[in-house]
């Protein structure tokens, strides 16, 4: 049975949502087993039958999840019947240049795939507005959770009902950062909590100037300073570097496959 952390009904009325995990599907050697991107040198047969059964877990078609490219930047798309689907079968027809999507639209996923970087799920409470980002350090540093946010507002989210969980992602735990990705995170700190000092990192033990760095914390500072609850921002807590059941671009040194989250709105 493909691996499924369910969070749907937490997140609100009317929406269904969860993170896929590495166990349950059919892909062999480095991606096995529930590899779901199609932008790795996995078979796209075997990737296509993950993704259906993922699908049937939300209780939709495959033919109904729409994916992104996901480029490390903070562009936002809107989706609707029209971009329904995109890059459900091609990589190449996923919506190019755009890290998060929103949409209104019902029975329809978006989906945000991840080895390591932080894939996030955010609903509106009452089932009007539903997203995904991806955010990976640039990402996150130039400020999607943000662009993500305002994206919802535009379709009518109310920021005071909007609900986020953070999914399976490295942590400061295991990702080693060099100077001048600490520099872009300090900068997004400040940015967020203007005069705050930013956060201490801690230091790495194993390479002089490097640092800790937690990612999923960068992204809930930047929900928090825009004002989302902070009880309204859960946190799944799972290390895909170090715990079993994931896939971990910098683990597996860049040969990996990648695990998904998926959110749909109900009629």
């Amino acid at each position: 049975m493909a691996q499924w952390l369910n969070v749907g009904k937490w997140l609100g009325v009317n929406v269904d949502g969860g993170f896929s995990g590495r166990h349950g599907g059919v892909s062999r050697g480095a991606f096995e087993s529930l590899n779901v991107g199609l932008h790795v040198p996995d078979q796209r047969t075997d990737v296509l039958h993950n993704r259906a059964l993922v699908a049937k877990l939300l209780s939709i078609p495959p033919a109904r999840v729409t994916y992104a490219q996901q480029v490390h930047g903070k562009a936002v798309a809107v989706v609707d019947r029209r971009l329904q689907g995109r890059g459900a079968f091609d990589h190449a027809d996923a919506l190019p240049g755009v890290d998060a999507m929103v949409t209104r639209e019902r029975n329809m996923a978006l989906a945000v795939l991840t080895a390591d970087c932080v894939p996030l799920l955010l609903a509106d409470s009452r089932g009007a507005v539903t997203a995904v980002a991806h955010a990976g350090w640039r990402g996150a540093a130039e400020g999607v959770v943000t662009a993500t946010i305002h994206a919802m507002e535009d379709l009518g989210a109310d920021r005071e009902r909007i609900r986020v969980v953070i999914g399976p992602a490295i942590r400061g735990c295991c990702y080693e950062v060099d100077l001048p990705v600490i520099r872009a995170v300090t900068t997004a700190y400040r940015r967020f909590s203007p005069g705050a000092d930013a956060p201490d990192l801690p230091r790495s033990a194993r390479a002089i100037g490097a640092v800790m760095l937690d990612l999923p914390t960068l992204c809930i500072h930047e929900l928090l300073s825009l004002g989302v609850q902070s009880a309204h921002i859960l946190d799944t807590s799972v290390c895909t570097s170090c715990m079993d059941g994931y896939f971990s671009h910098r683990r597996d040194h860049g040969v990996t496959g990648r695990q998904g989250g998926f959110i749909c709105l109900r009629e």
